[in-house]
């Protein structure tokens, strides 16, 4: 495995904001999970696990840590059995099992790669399906090794799992899941009928995606509307007027920009609201 100096890494994310990632490499063989941690830790610097980009904003400038890209995503299909890489990207992975009848149609729309999948337990809202109720097992590489973790041992939650909390660095390698079976017209219909229901209600642009979870029952996107910040603006980062969980970079976005816009809707809103995405700061930090 390779590590390449002053990278991009800004453009690589869905929102295209930030600047160069120190050191960047990417995941290709198994191998090379132990082998990025121990070049971090050589480097004395923090390790950033990247998957598809969503979700995330890097600080401009350069970022002073170790960013690896999980590419990785061979994919095995025994009957119901799915066993697959973290680097698989989401989206390509419904539309190939669908084909072979096994039906995930319920995580349509959602960008990103299965690892940042499993990370954030990416799915419906707070009452619909989330990827964990597929999953079996799901293998990581952390500071400690190897592991291989039941569903149990993950602690999935809505948006959450283990791997958010563990304040360290969590690189997911492969993931098994079970799939149910149905027949692939009518897995391939719902999956239209979901993307077109996403294009009504979303907007699908240069966006990092849903950027608040609600601590309550009420939807992040309902506060954010109440609180009338629908379309408000921070540089070149603006509030969706199509889904106000969203944040668009509108132009050439700055990181500070996205900062400022979150802190002032944080302020603003009627209850708390918990940051999803995350932001990396210049020392590689999460903000």
């Amino acid at each position: 495995m390779d590590f390449q100096e002053h990278i991009p890494v800004g453009r690589k994310t869905t929102m295209r904001i930030g600047g160069e990632a120190r050191f960047y490499g990417e995941i290709v063989h198994k191998e090379d999970c132990k082998q990025a941690f121990a070049f971090a830790a050589e480097k004395s610097l923090p390790l950033i696990v990247l998957g598809g980009g969503s979700n995330m904003i890097f600080a401009d400038g350069i970022v002073t840590a170790v960013v690896v890209r999980v590419k990785a995503a061979e994919t095995i299909i025994a009957g119901p059995t799915v066993t697959l890489q973290s680097g698989k990207n989401l989206a390509m992975l419904l539309n190939e099992l669908a084909q072979e009848g096994l039906d995930l149609s319920a995580l349509t729309g959602i960008p990103g790669s299965i690892g940042g999948a499993i990370i954030g337990n990416a799915g419906q809202g707070p009452k619909g399906i989330w990827i964990d109720s597929f999953v079996q097992e799901v293998t990581v590489y952390t500071n400690d090794g190897w592991q291989t973790l039941t569903k149990e041992e993950c602690a999935f939650g809505y948006r959450e799992s283990v791997f958010k909390q563990k304040g360290e660095p969590v690189l997911i390698w492969e993931v098994v899941l079970e799939v149910p079976q149905n027949e692939p017209a009518e897995i391939q219909a719902e999956i239209q009928r979901l993307l077109q229901k996403r294009i009504e209600t979303q907007p699908h642009v240069k966006t990092a995606g849903s950027c608040f979870k609600a601590i309550g029952d009420v939807p992040a996107w309902k506060l954010i509307d109440a609180a009338g910040l629908r379309g408000t603006k921070m540089g070149n980062v603006v509030v969706s007027e199509k889904h106000a969980n969203f944040l668009l970079n509108d132009g050439d976005a700055k990181f500070d920009d996205a900062v400022a816009l979150v802190q002032k809707i944080k302020a603003t809103v009627a209850k708390p609201l918990e940051v999803e995405m995350r932001f990396v700061q210049p020392d590689g930090a999460n903000l």
